[in-house]
């Protein structure tokens, strides 16, 4: 059976628990810039405990969030660039040599409502400028986290694969047969096939929504897969507060589902920590 990679666990919602003030529209992007060492903190327990793949603390740092805050078109991506390429460098000086460090880019505008995608033209230049910084700063890969739609990720792709490196996709669910827009997954997953994609994922949605949705993926995508779910119960907070979860044997009994069906990258999303990595190293400590 193949080997098992561990993802880094959350890191807005652990900033959170850390004492930090996330605003609105820059989330943990903020503080890349204004606490970095808590940032490279929190990487550094996740790799300690085991993690092989690390996501830089991106996922906010665009232009687009960042003009949502007053700045000027100009001042906004000097201050976008600024805290992506502080997350890249505390991503990178946490890691060692045998871990990926991948640039994390989510939609646009908002996770959780597709219907504010901005477009094809504006998405595309948007997504490009993100990977040309993240490439440029060294990113072993990327990673389009929390995608909503087909027509973004399409986007995405069409804007970060001619950079040549590998992109993993990560989809939100609304339910376990559909993306957050309505598209269904398995349309979704056809067409994936068309580009180089490393590996698919599923993150944020509940542990309950994706013990169903991992029957899916094993039918369609042939490729490698993985999943890391929100630990929190019923539909995640916009700002990231988790309030009640799920309980560590629920989080592991759909981890053991995902790796008999076939995953081979394990994490967590919202409300997770370097606990939860600890906890599924020792429960498949033979892979």
């Amino acid at each position: 059976m193949p080997s098992i990679s561990y993802l880094d666990t959350a890191m807005g919602s652990e900033l959170i628990s850390r004492g930090e003030f996330l605003p609105l529209y820059t989330w943990s992007a903020h503080t890349n810039l204004h606490n970095p060492e808590l940032v490279y903190q929190i990487h550094l327990e996740n790799v300690k405990a085991g993690a092989k793949i690390i996501t830089a603390n991106t996922f906010r740092s665009t232009p687009r969030a960042y003009v949502k805050t007053g700045l000027s078109n100009s001042d906004a991506e000097n201050k976008a660039q600024d805290s992506l390429l502080s997350a890249m460098h505390l991503a990178r000086k946490a890691a060692n040599d045998s871990i990926l460090v991948l640039g994390s880019i989510a939609p646009l505008e908002d996770c959780y409502i597709p219907e504010l995608y901005p477009g094809d033209v504006i998405a595309k230049n948007e997504f490009s400028l993100l990977g040309s910084w993240m490439k440029n700063a060294g990113a072993n890969g990327l990673i389009l986290e929390t995608m909503n739609s087909i027509v973004e990720t399409r986007a995405a792709l069409d804007a970060l694969c001619p950079f040549n490196l590998p992109i993993y996709v990560s989809f939100y669910l609304k339910d376990a047969k559909h993306l957050k827009s309505g598209d269904l997954i398995n349309t979704a997953l056809t067409f994936l096939k068309d580009y180089p994609v490393a590996a698919v994922l599923m993150n944020c949605a509940p542990v309950d929504i994706m013990s169903k949705a991992v029957d899916i993926f094993v039918d369609i995508w042939p490729g490698d897969w993985g999943i890391y779910p929100n630990l929190g119960t019923g539909e995640p907070d916009s700002i990231g507060i988790i309030k009640n979860t799920f309980q560590d044997d629920e989080f592991l009994s759909l981890m053991r589902k995902a790796v008999q069906k076939g995953a081979t990258i394990l994490g967590g999303c919202c409300g997770s920590t370097p606990r939860h990595i600890t906890l599924m190293k020792n429960e498949f400590s033979d892979f």
